[in-house]
């Protein structure tokens, strides 16, 4: 996997030379097809008014299969193209995504945001340059939900993590499986509708044509009149009214409950591909062999109650649509009446949804978790030099060894860090845009890559399961008449409660208490920092209030560490290297001069 970027390449080439010949192949098929039909026509017609019958009758029936078979050829291949173009756009935004222009991504799960959640907003989770965007290949509604649960709702055990980290490098391993897995979802994204009226119509019943003495009266009286109609037709044994009579009482039977039918059936038609669909996604997964205990769990999932796969059961479905949809059919309305098969197909339907219907929404959460882990996995492949996390059970941990941003690319900077129970709150103080909020948020994005079981960004990272809270971006909420201070005091309130009860809370910090003055400010966090200290939590606070750095010498469990600037050509300058103490440095006058302010 060290080389990612030469493999999504290779690999984009293939599929750019394979649409060329498919191209071609359309084309080709295109001009057979119009050619059979000029010369097929023109050779019927001539040797017809020749009075070749013969050979004109020949003509015609050799010139439509060909027909028809062109008309096939050209079908599959026009597919094929779709999946080859479905690749292709693959591993173009794979580059994209090695070569840091991912933020062009349309799909950044902007309507995911909530600035309610404990760090989703704060750590750029979602939104237009979010971790979501950076990592997402979900096409299906469901793959796009599970993927946001996961960043939202990180694991809490870690046993599961670890589960999870063998599956994502089982999945990373498997690229080829992987893309034709997205390319099967590129072909249904258009139809990626929220499924929960699906499911509610899968798990809807109507018992009356499950009962046993239906199923044998309709099954019972087309052979009946069957027989009738042959007795009547070749002996004369039986008057044909008779046989006359059985079809009238039929196309009675048919005529109770005809509309509500007629509803049923219109539905089958609308969820028809919101389930077939599926199917090829359903297929992936259930022809590939895994290793991993937590991709095998989901694969066993796809069952229905009978121990059927769940694309054998689709396939059975399709095959009720098929039939459904023959009601279309002009002769369908004798046919119906002769072996009631409306009834025959509700029979078979609600059987099918006894059986299938309510293991629907398992079986689509099943392919929205492989499409999220696969989107996680992205992250393995395309950095094979970044360190899956060891999760420590126990005590607050965190240390990390050149850890770095995962967003930022190149312009990364890595820091050291270490976190434990001697020095578990650490005070970052540094002059503006040194690097402190960046910071903060490079320690917590890393932490939910962790807790979902994904690589960080890092040469070694160490740390225990705690549950994360940031203060960093708030505004003030007009619509809820809340100010800026208040909507932070709501956050802080959060935090509080939260270590209250006895919960383990790393919280991340950015400037306290902001939006009021700076005695308030001051004596504001002085006193939080001691509460969350003596509560147990841990975490990171930046701050420009240089006094509150004192705290270092009252508190032994406080550390102080800072970013600085430096000059060249008295021009502003950043290592963003994180240091031990307190900042010395200051750059408030010097970029008030630069936007004009004349200082005295």
């Amino acid at each position: 996997m060290d080389n990612s970027y030469d493999y999504y390449t290779s690999r984009l080439k293939t599929y750019e030379g394979l649409i060329q010949e498919q191209n071609k192949s359309i084309k080709l098929i295109q001009y057979l097809r119009l050619l059979t039909f000029i010369v097929g026509l023109s050779v019927t017609i001539y040797t017809f008014t020749t009075k070749n019958y013969l050979v004109s009758t020949g003509v015609f029936i050799a010139s439509l299969i060909l027909f028809i078979y062109l008309i096939d050829k050209h079908d599959k291949e026009f597919k094929n193209r779709s999946y080859s173009i479905a690749l292709k756009e693959i591993n173009e935004r794979s580059i994209k995504r090695i070569n840091g222009q991912w933020k062009t991504f349309e799909d950044h799960g902007a309507e995911f945001k909530d600035n309610q959640h404990t760090y989703s907003d704060d750590l750029d989770i979602f939104g237009t340059n979010s971790l979501f965007q950076w990592i997402n290949s979900c096409k299906t509604f469901m793959g796009r939900q599970i993927l946001k649960n996961r960043l939202t709702h990180p694991l809490t055990n870690s046993a599961d993590i670890r589960s999870i980290q063998l599956s994502l490098i089982e999945l990373a391993e498997n690229l080829e499986w992987r893309q034709f897995f997205e390319a099967e979802g590129m072909v249904i994204a258009n139809q990626c509708i929220n499924p929960e009226e699906l499911y509610k119509w899968g798990n809807d019943r109507n018992d009356f044509y499950t009962k046993s003495w239906l199923i044998f009266l309709v099954k019972l009286l087309p052979c009946v009149t069957l027989i009738l109609i042959v007795l009547s037709c070749f002996t004369s044994l039986i008057n044909f009214k008779l046989p006359g009579f059985m079809a009238f009482i039929q196309l009675m039977i048919l005529f109770i409950g005809g509309k509500k039918r007629i509803d049923v059936f219109n539905n089958i038609y609308k969820y028809k591909n919101s389930i077939i669909l599926y199917s090829k996604l359903v297929s992936l997964i259930e022809n590939k062999e895994f290793k991993s205990n937590y991709l095998n769990q989901l694969k066993n999932n796809l069952m229905n109650s009978q121990n059927e796969s769940a694309a054998k059961s689709i396939k059975k479905f399709s095959s009720i649509y098929n039939k459904v949809s023959d009601r279309n059919n002009m002769f369908f309305i004798i046919i119906n009446i002769l072996f009631l098969l409306d009834y025959q197909c509700m029979i078979e339907f609600e059987k099918w949804r006894v059986n299938s219907g309510k293991n629907l929404e398992k079986w689509f959460e099943v392919i929205g978790e492989f499409e999220a882990l696969s989107s996680i996995s992205n992250i393995i492949y395309d950095n094979p030099k970044w360190t899956m996390p060891v999760i420590k059970e126990g005590a607050f941990i965190l240390k990390a060894n050149e850890l770095g941003h995962p967003l930022l690319g190149e312009k990364r900077v890595s820091n050291n860090i270490t976190i434990d129970n001697n020095k578990n709150i650490l005070l970052i103080t540094g002059s503006n845009m040194s690097g402190k909020s960046t910071f903060l948020r490079t320690v917590g994005i890393n932490l939910i890559l962790s807790y979902i079981g994904a690589p960080v960004c890092a040469k070694k990272f160490e740390c225990s399961l705690m549950n994360i809270f940031t203060c960093m971006r708030t505004s003030d909420n007009l619509e809820n008449n809340i100010s800026s201070f208040y909507a932070e005091i709501l956050r802080v309130k959060m935090i509080v409660e939260n270590v209250k009860s006895n919960k383990k809370v790393f919280f991340l910090l950015d400037e306290l208490f902001k939006g009021t003055n700076s005695i308030d400010r001051h004596d504001g966090a002085k006193a939080l920092i001691k509460q969350l200290g003596d509560q147990g939590a841990s975490g990171l606070i930046s701050t420009h209030d240089l006094e509150l750095c004192n705290l270092q010498y009252k508190y032994p469990k406080i550390k102080n560490y800072h970013f600085k600037e430096y000059y060249i050509n008295n021009e502003l300058k950043f290592d963003y290297r994180i240091r031990e103490g307190v900042s010395t440095t200051r750059n408030a006058l010097y970029l008030l001069k630069l936007a004009g302010i004349e200082l005295k």
